[in-house]
């Protein structure tokens, strides 16, 4: 995908395993240009069986995750993907809130104008604005960028998101087929903070 001033990022996050993976959380994003999204939503729509409102990897079975990692490698776009290890002891908020600070610093030098994660609820949200608002007095930011949220039922780009940071779960369990499939066009960035 050739990098445009009109990209569009949707993100969502997960947390690792802790007693196998500890102190990691991971932010993930799936992002392409507007001319392709109705296309890639009509593909990652098709993948919902009878009933699904949404895709989610977690209550997917190994078989399932395959197709859903394929339509993801097969769709236009790119990715990114921060991994933040820190310290057992990080509340969860501070957690999201520093590697949100990296996520948000690396798509805005990827040109992207707009984020949408996948909504937390209204006062994780309000948290996460605050986080942009943050960084947007520090002037920390290389260009404006806007931070939306929406329910992961209403946008099935979220979906591919979802995928993208189920399948990084799993690579850093062991299990790095799906991500294989994937990673094309992605960057993972670590940030290990732990003390030495």
């Amino acid at each position: 995908m050739n990098p445009t001033s009109e990209l569009i990022a949707w993100g969502d996050e997960s947390g690792s395993n802790q007693n196998a993976d500890p102190g990691a959380y991971i932010l993930g994003a799936v992002i392409a240009r507007p001319d392709i999204v109705a296309s890639a939503r009509a593909q990652m729509r098709a993948l919902l069986l009878p009933g699904e409102q949404k895709l989610h990897w977690y209550s997917s079975s190994p078989k399932r995750r395959t197709t859903m990692a394929a339509a993801v490698g097969a769709l236009d776009i790119s990715g990114i993907v921060v991994v933040r290890v820190g310290l057992v002891s990080e509340r969860a908020e501070r957690r999201r809130r520093k590697c949100l600070e990296r996520f948000i610093g690396l798509l805005t030098l990827m040109s992207c104008e707009r984020i949408i994660m996948e909504s937390r609820g209204a006062k994780d949200d309000q948290r996460d604005r605050q986080m942009l608002d943050s960084m947007r007095a520090a002037k920390t930011l290389l260009r404006p960028i806007v931070l939306d949220h929406e329910p992961g039922s209403v946008d099935p780009m979220l979906w591919a998101a979802d995928v993208l940071c189920g399948a990084t779960v799993s690579a850093r369990l062991g299990e790095s087929r799906w991500l294989t499939q994937i990673e094309q066009g992605v960057e993972v960035v670590m940030v290990d903070v732990r003390a030495p």
